[in-house]
C-alpha cells in the first residue's frame, strides 16, 4: 500500500504521494546530427539524475524532435500535460524556457494550466519554479526578453542567408529532395539508389505517363517515397518541374515569417536563381521537354473545363 501524506491548502484536504513524481521535457527544434546529440546528452542527464533518486518516483522523459517551440501541438508536451492532467505528476523538469516553448504565450498559458492543478515546473536555467510566488513574474520577464532576442538572432540569420543568396551561393534543404544527400565541399552529392527514381520520372513523363500514372505503378511496385506518405500525382508533378533536377537552384522559393512559420514566396521577398549549382540528375533538354508537356497538360485540363461548363450552360438554356 502506498503511504500517502494530507497537505493543508486554502483549508481544502488533499493527498499527495510521499515521493514527488518528476518528469523530464527536452526538445530540439531539428533532426541534424548536432541537435540530436543535444537531445541525446539532454536524455542521459535527466535519466542519470533521477531515475535512481530515492527521493523521487521517476516517472520518465517526455521529448519532442524536429518540432518547433512556437507550436503547442508537440506530441511530446500534449502527452506530458495529459498525464499532469491525470494527476500522474507532480513536478516538471525542464533545461530552460527555450526548450519548454518558444512563445511567451505558449509557455505561460502551459505553465497556468499546470500550476492551477498543482503541477509544477522547475526551468534549470533560469532557476525558476513557478510554483513559488515570484516564479510566474521572473518567467514573464525572462520569456519576453529571451523572445526578443530570439527574433534578433532570426533576423540577423535571414540577412545573412540572403546576403549569400546574393553572391549566388545556393542553399540546398535535402531533407524532402529525393535523389541528393548531404553536401560535400559546397556542393550537393548525388544519391545514385535515389537518382534511378528521379530519372525513371522523367523518362516515363516524357514517354507520355501521367503523373497518377506514375505514382500508380511506383506504388504497385512498392518503390520508397523515403518519406511516410505514398506516391501521389501531385508528388511526381513536384519532381517534374523542380528545377535542381537539372542543376540549377531557385532560392527563397518560400521564406519564414514573423511567427517563424514557412510560408510560400508570391513576391513578398526578392528570388534568386542559380545555374549549375551542383550535379544534375536529369539534362536540360529533358527537363525543358518535361516542363512543355506538363503546360500542355495544364492547357487541356483548362480546356476541358471550359467545355464542361459551356456544356452545362448550353443545357440549362
Amino acid at each position: 500500500m502506498r503511504i500517502v501524506k494530507e497537505i493543508n491548502l486554502k483549508k481544502k484536504s488533499f493527498y499527495k504521494p510521499a515521493k514527488l513524481r518528476i518528469c523530464a521535457y527536452v526538445r530540439v527544434s531539428t533532426e541534424n546530427i548536432g541537435q540530436l546529440s543535444s537531445l541525446q546528452n539532454q536524455t542521459e542527464y535527466y535519466r542519470n539524475k533521477f531515475s535512481t533518486n530515492s527521493e523521487f518516483e521517476f516517472c520518465g522523459i517526455f521529448s519532442d524532435v524536429g518540432i518547433s517551440g512556437a507550436k503547442k501541438e508537440r506530441p511530446g508536451l500534449v502527452a506530458m500535460m495529459k498525464k499532469a492532467k491525470a494527476g500522474e505528476l507532480d513536478l516538471i523538469i525542464t533545461k530552460s524556457t527555450y526548450r519548454f516553448a518558444r512563445s511567451t504565450l505558449i509557455l505561460l498559458e502551459s505553465v497556468r494550466e499546470l500550476k492551477a492543478i498543482g503541477v509544477g515546473v522547475i526551468f534549470e536555467e533560469e532557476g525558476i519554479n513557478i510554483l513559488h510566488s515570484e516564479g510566474e513574474l521572473l518567467l514573464t520577464i525572462l520569456a519576453s526578453i529571451a523572445e526578443e532576442e530570439r527574433k534578433s538572432v532570426r533576423e540577423n540569420v535571414k540577412w545573412a542567408i540572403e546576403r549569400k543568396f546574393k553572391r549566388g551561393e545556393a542553399i540546398i534543404n535535402v531533407n524532402r529532395l529525393i535523389g541528393y544527400e548531404k553536401y560535400e565541399n559546397g556542393i550537393l552529392i548525388i544519391n545514385e539508389e535515389q537518382a534511378e527514381i528521379v530519372s525513371k520520372t522523367y523518362k516515363l513523363f516524357l514517354a507520355g505517363e501521367t503523373g497518377y500514372k506514375i505514382a500508380k505503378d511506383f506504388n504497385e511496385k512498392n518503390i520508397p517515397t523515403y518519406t511516410n506518405k505514398p506516391w501521389s500525382s501531385d508528388r511526381i508533378l513536384r519532381i517534374i518541374s523542380n528545377e535542381k533536377y537539372k542543376g540549377d537552384c531557385l532560392m527563397q522559393k518560400t521564406y519564414a515569417t514573423d511567427n517563424g512559420k514557412r510560408s510560400i514566396n508570391r513576391g513578398q521577398k526578392a528570388k534568386y536563381y542559380v545555374e549549375n549549382s551542383h550535379p544534375p540528375i536529369v539534362s536540360r533538354s529533358d527537363w525543358v521537354k518535361a516542363q512543355l508537356i506538363r503546360e500542355s497538360g495544364k492547357q487541356k485540363y483548362i480546356l476541358f473545363q471550359i467545355n464542361f461548363v459551356v456544356s452545362i450552360v448550353v443545357q440549362a438554356l
